[in-house]
């Protein structure tokens, strides 16, 4: 235990660099943008150890500021992104029109549509009426005569 706290405590900037190196290694191991944030912390940290020649519970106390730092910035950024209806099956159903093939009994019916079964809600209807999905709510599509 004694030989990783010295080791930690005595790191220099290449070792930050491998630090940081390392992180970015696993990012592209395991799903997910977390480690990216502590690989680029790694290697700023890195960066500033050669340039300032600082070492021990300051440069670990850097790494852990600048890493969560980097995360909140990529957070943020990441989530200004737009979302796009590509795959958001449920979206790309409104304003879909589709024809009964049962009918809509006591505000509901279930159909399959594409590959999947959606429960449909509206006004009671026969069955090959042509009906226009206007909302999403839940797993139901709201519909409404055409």
């Amino acid at each position: 235990m004694d030989a990783i706290f010295s080791f930690c405590m005595n790191m220099v900037a290449w070792q930050w660099m491998s630090v940081g190196v390392a992180f970015l290694a696993f990012e592209l191991m395991f799903p997910g943008v977390f480690m990216l944030w502590f690989g680029i912390s790694g290697l700023i940290t890195a960066g500033l150890v050669y340039l300032f020649g600082f070492s021990g519970a300051l440069a670990i106390i850097v790494f852990l500021v600048i890493g969560v730092a980097v995360s909140v910035y990529g957070h943020k950024h990441q989530n200004k992104e737009p979302k796009f209806l590509v795959n958001n099956v449920k979206n790309m159903m409104i304003g879909k029109v589709i024809t009964l093939p049962d009918p809509i009994t006591n505000g509901q019916v279930r159909v399959k549509i594409g590959d999947g079964h959606w429960t449909l809600t509206g006004p009671d209807l026969p069955i090959g009426s042509k009906v226009k999905v206007t909302e999403v709510s839940g797993n139901s599509l709201v519909v409404e005569l055409v």
